[in-house]
């Protein structure tokens, strides 16, 4: 968090105390951060090497690493966060004042194919605009030779020379701090890197993904809208054509899918938290992944500077981006790795039946009670979530150990719970012939919860048994 460290850098009166102006005769080498500013005017041209998140102001920001002309110097971004990483160039602009305006050049790698057959790798250009941005110095490591006292006084040194500055948080002595000059001549001090924040990387990724995701109802309707302008793309763009073309063709099939378990579990894993584990191993994403095929739409829309699609916003299809990153990133346990799902594991898959379209939700959890036991003895709890306009919206729960199953289903409405009733002893007899024991195979009216907001925790689902 940004402290409330003050330079005396402004200090200009004559009627200072002896103390106040030993702070400013000291103060030389926060003053050259100062002046260093003034340089950044003639810039044009600059280099983001690296970035970290803080809070200024009492609100989240973020903190880039710049460079230009062999010239340091930070910048404070308000805005959106920037993904250093992807980009090839900035361009900077002076604004009023302390602020300034970015042009961002970023260059998306895109890997498309089977590895077998050999991989294509294929980029796209996007050029971004940020212009909440104010300048800073470079940052400095400045090490405490004396510690606070009474007067708020702490004595550091920058490796080179020692001076005073003024803060209200006491400092111990060999305590490392960092701090920088804004444009308004002001000391800020910035948390150390390992101490950013007291939440993991992904805790403070998901606050960011978590406000802008679009509700299930609203991207249910954004991806029947893109199926229907599939079928004329003649007013579309050749590259904003073959994005939506490869998206509507790889929305699984439900009759592909009830075909064969393996049909089933494949596109599971190459959805949701499981393709980011394909990223992160390097392995090459499949053509069904439908974030892959949602950040393509937009890119190409954006290329064109177009801000509709027919008659789907493209902030529509990168709200349904961020959910889907809302849903990988609340499943992490561990920010260094993908590998390891919090569970319960959430995953939306969109289902095509016929020329209609539902989201189908499936939960995963572990018995908790059976958490000990080999893995092949462990109780699995699977909830499948429904909503048919023929159906209205019903419930599978499954509870799963070894051979054994146990299968309950809740529909709202009774004509719903009739068919299914209707439906039991074939589906019992059609487990019994995979060799599937059935413990439990009933059905009941209820009324079902409404989708409710992702959160920051989890809870387990309902534990059906036998």
């Amino acid at each position: 968090m940004i402290s409330d460290i003050r330079s005396m850098l402004n200090t200009s009166s004559n009627k200072q105390s002896n103390a106040s102006s030993s702070v400013l005769y000291n103060a030389g080498p926060l003053a050259k951060l100062g002046s260093e500013i003034k340089l950044i005017e003639n810039m044009s041209t600059i280099k983001l090497s690296g970035s970290e998140s803080l809070l200024f102001q009492g609100k989240p920001a973020q903190l880039l690493h710049a460079s230009s002309a062999n010239q340091s110097f930070s910048l404070i971004n308000a805005g959106d966060p920037i993904d250093v990483s992807t980009l090839q160039s900035a361009q900077i602009t002076k604004k009023k004042g302390a602020q300034v305006a970015l042009e961002l050049l970023s260059n998306n790698q895109l890997k498309t194919g089977s590895p077998a057959l050999g991989a294509s790798q294929s980029s796209i250009t996007n050029t971004t605009k940020a212009d909440n941005v104010m300048l800073a110095s470079r940052v400095v490591n400045l090490t405490v030779t004396a510690p606070t006292t009474n007067q708020q006084i702490t004595m550091v040194s920058d490796g080179q020379t020692e001076f005073p500055i003024m803060t209200s948080t006491k400092l111990k002595l060999g305590e490392t701090i960092r701090v920088m000059v804004d444009a308004n001549n002001n000391v800020q001090a910035i948390p150390n890197k390992s101490n950013t924040s007291t939440h993991p990387v992904y805790l403070e990724a998901l606050k960011q993904s978590l406000p802008k995701q679009l509700s299930l109802t609203d991207m249910t309707h954004m991806i029947k809208q893109l199926q229907t302008l599939g079928s004329s793309l003649s007013s579309l763009s050749p590259q904003t054509q073959q994005a939506l073309q490869q998206l509507i063709q790889n929305l699984p099939n439900l009759n592909a899918l009830t075909a064969s378990s393996d049909n089933m579990k494949q596109a599971i894993q190459t959805s949701g938290l499981f393709s980011e584990s394909l990223l992160l191993n390097n392995k090459t994403l499949s053509p069904t992944d439908l974030k892959l095929n949602l950040m393509r739409l937009k890119d190409s829309q954006e290329n064109i500077g177009a801000l509709r699609l027919g008659n789907t916003p493209t902030e529509h299809i990168a709200n349904a981006i961020e959910r889907i990153t809302t849903s990988q990133l609340r499943h992490l346990s561990d920010q260094n790795t993908t590998a390891t799902p919090n569970y319960p594991l959430h995953i939306e898959l969109p289902i095509k039946n016929g020329n209609t379209l539902h989201m189908m939700q499936v939960e995963i959890d572990q018995d908790a009670s059976t958490q000990e036991q080999a893995l092949q003895d462990r109780r699995w709890l699977v909830k499948l979530k429904f909503d048919f306009e023929e159906t209205g919206r019903f419930d599978a729960r499954a509870s799963i150990q070894g051979n054994k199953v146990g299968i309950m289903f809740a529909a709202e409405h009774p004509d719903t719970v009739k068919i299914l009733q209707k439906n039991m002893p074939s589906l019992r007899q059609q487990l019994l012939d995979k060799d599937i024991e059935v413990e439990r195979l009933d059905t009941f009216q209820s009324k079902l919860d409404k989708e409710t907001s992702m959160t920051l925790n989890t809870q387990s689902l309902i534990d059906v048994r036998s």
